[in-house]
């Protein structure tokens, strides 16, 4: 199996960078006293968002293995 290519690592390493930001920033609001409705729907928002770029990754992954199978 051959390494992928490096704009697709990057594209990678930025998509989690972001996702793992997104998922400290939830971490953050979970404690939220000030406004808890609000936090709430913040880290709902940042979690599906974390979740989509993380699903990216997966999707690239598996394109890339599939790629190097045919």
């Amino acid at each position: 199996m051959s390494p992928i290519s490096q704009e697709l690592a990057l594209g990678m390493a930025l998509a989690l960078a972001s996702a793992e930001a997104d998922l400290s920033r939830v971490a953050g609001l979970i404690g939220d006293r000030a406004d808890p409705a609000e936090s709430r729907e913040v880290a709902i928002q940042l979690l599906v968002r974390a979740l989509r770029r993380v699903q990216t990754v997966k999707d690239a992954l598996d394109d890339a293995c599939e790629a190097r199978v045919s």
